[in-house]
């Protein structure tokens, strides 16, 4: 399974808004459109494409958690995997491709992801990466972390 991460470009940003997702998974996910386009108003945001060798398959976003306070801490804003591909362990190995390039960037040591109440598939998913639940915030999103040296 020859799953990579790409950086989002002029050259291939077309690839990721063809990506689809189900309706309902609308309800928890922004749309890759969405979430380019809100990028480009942050310069610390950061796309990846996921890709089964030259192939789109996926879409992921991250940053610094600047807006909550935690300068040391990495926000994985949207994970994706298109829904034909789905189920197949591509999100498994997305997620492993974006922690080893997070834990490679100077100054960070450690990670959240949400997830929204009612997709609560993800927290069994984060948790086999030994993400932790540390809240539930006003907006029902259940924060998780995982911390590294």
């Amino acid at each position: 399974m020859d799953v990579n991460l790409q950086e989002i470009t002029k050259d291939n940003w077309v690839d990721m808004i063809d990506l689809e997702i189900t309706k309902e998974q609308e309800k928890y996910v922004a749309l890759p459109a969405e979430a380019i386009a809100a990028s480009k108003f942050y310069d610390y945001y950061v796309n990846r494409g996921v890709y089964l060798g030259d192939k789109p398959i996926g879409f992921i976003q991250y940053y610094p958690n600047f807006d909550d306070e935690k300068p040391n801490e990495i926000f994985i804003d949207q994970l994706l995997i298109d829904v034909s591909l789905q189920g197949q362990g591509y999100g498994s190995k997305a997620i492993k491709l974006v922690l080893d390039e997070i834990k490679q960037l100077d100054g960070f040591n450690s990670v959240s992801i949400c997830y929204v109440e009612g997709h609560d598939v993800m927290k069994k998913f984060f948790e086999q990466f030994s993400f932790k639940v540390v809240e539930q915030d006003e907006f029902d999103e259940t924060i998780m972390e995982l911390h590294y040296a």
